[in-house]
């Protein structure tokens, strides 16, 4: 009957994986061969997107603004493409684990062959180590009785609020900044028709005029700027676009949302602690033998609760050193991808002379900024949960639950005071203070090519 209150599936998952299902990152259960071959298609359109932005800025050195913007979309679709290869088709966790509860053992073979060199290998061990870290937070969220089934019901729903609260806030702002991106060039194209239309003998105009892309590419011949070609080319950098935004987002949502996940279950362990020992009735009628056989009960009852806290805070703390193992070195692509990125694209929206230009530019730094944001926000969160576990330990009514309850007690107290935490490659802390450190480094070199820019104009 508690199994049937906790909320289904315990660690959902269910958004991110359908929207990495449709870039080609979360492999269907049939038909693998052909979905395999749909994610080297995206993987090779991210890579041609980086390659012709590149080659693209031949030509446009001395434009800082251009290259600014061709420089923080570069960045982005590399980091998509670092993340992508290590938890593209290998990262079926969410369907599986909710079919069965535990990852099938690797045989020594297998073992063998997971440690080679080679892609497809690394990706089918990513796919174990997510699925084993999934299932071991379902498992043990719904095995956890110390905690009433009801209480971490609440707590579930809570945390699956707060996630799609993240996911939909995260690709609102995506969304808008997409959309501008797109609608960009076209407002730009009416423009340039009626200067077209007013001098319309004048044969001194750029060929490009009226022809303008929502990125700088490389083209074979030069831009398209007949018809069909250019049409196709503007619904080409579109798609490009499409799939650099749903790539990087989705991503970053999933490992976001599981974050939160590890953070409910430190919340439960802290409310656990917190009523770990459950003091004696005192009956009327009973005698002092029955008292002492009940509070005999209780206190066996209060170390058993306590026992099993334990159990599942060393699950925690397991989960949260794999998680920490294949979130790692992501987060610190990340975190220096979006350092850079936040310092381009202010530099392009404060040097840009295209006013219809600005939009997208601030609300693709919005984007940037909570992409990063979240990160820290949440990871801030699970350091914060897992540091109070001991002044929850503490709050218990350990005074009258016996010599053996105190003594483990203080056990438990000593290794909560080392809280648990997410870095990145061991450099940062995922943390507020970290998010504050890194938008003073953007700012940093956010400064020295504002100097530079203006050192060229008075040259």
């Amino acid at each position: 009957m508690a199994a049937q209150e906790l909320p289904e599936p315990l660690v959902d998952l269910r958004l991110p994986c359908g929207v990495l299902r449709a870039v080609g990152l979360w492999p269907t259960g049939g038909r693998r061969l052909l979905y395999s071959a749909y994610t080297a298609w995206c993987l090779l359109m991210l890579l041609c997107s980086v390659l012709g932005q590149l080659a693209g800025l031949r030509g446009h050195w001395s434009n800082l603004p251009t290259v600014a913007t061709s420089v923080c979309l570069a960045l982005t679709t590399s980091c998509t493409i670092f993340k992508g290869r290590t938890c593209s088709s290998g990262e079926l966790a969410c369907t599986e684990s909710c079919r069965r509860p535990r990852a099938e053992p690797a045989s020594p073979r297998a073992a063998r062959l997971t440690r080679r060199p080679l892609q497809a290998l690394v990706f089918l061990r990513q796919r174990r180590r997510v699925d084993g870290l999934v299932s071991r937070v379902r498992a043990c969220v719904a095995a956890f009785s110390p905690l009433r089934a009801a209480s971490r019901a609440a707590t579930l729903r809570e945390a699956r609020r707060r996630a799609l609260l993240m996911f939909c806030v995260f690709f609102g702002i995506g969304a808008v900044a997409l959309s501008l991106f797109y609608a960009g060039p076209a407002l730009q194209n009416l423009q340039d028709a009626e200067v077209l239309a007013s001098a319309a003998g004048n044969g001194t105009f750029e060929r490009h005029l009226g022809r303008n892309l929502p990125m700088l590419i490389w083209w074979y011949g030069g831009q398209p700027v007949r018809t069909p070609y250019y049409q196709l080319s503007y619904a080409l950098i579109c798609y490009w676009f499409m799939l650099i935004y749903l790539s990087t987002s989705t991503l970053d949502a999933f490992y976001v949302t599981l974050i939160i996940y590890l953070s409910s279950q430190l919340k439960m362990l802290n409310a656990a602690l917190a009523d770990t020992v459950q003091l004696p009735g005192r009956g009327e009628a009973a005698t002092v033998g029955d008292r002492r056989s009940a509070a005999s009960v209780t206190r066996h009852g209060d170390y058993r609760r306590l026992v099993q806290c334990v159990l599942f805070h060393q699950e925690i703390i397991k989960s949260v050193e794999e998680m920490e193992s294949l979130l790692s070195p992501s987060v610190l692509a990340q975190f220096a991808t979006s350092t850079l990125v936040i310092c381009f694209t202010a530099f392009a929206v404060m040097t840009s002379t295209k006013r219809q230009e600005m939009p997208a530019y601030a609300t693709y730094l919005a984007t940037m900024f909570y992409e990063l944001f979240m990160y820290c926000w949440y990871g801030n969160e699970l350091l914060e949960q897992s540091d109070a576990l001991r002044l929850s330990a503490y709050s218990c009514a350990w005074p009258g639950a016996g010599g053996r309850f105190q003594r483990s007690l203080c056990i438990v107290m000593a290794r909560v005071h080392r809280p648990l935490c997410l870095t990145a490659a061991k450099l940062y802390k995922i943390s507020r203070q970290t998010f504050l450190v890194l938008l003073k480094g953007s700012y940093t070199y956010f400064a020295l090519l504002h100097q530079m820019n203006d050192r060229q104009h008075i040259s």
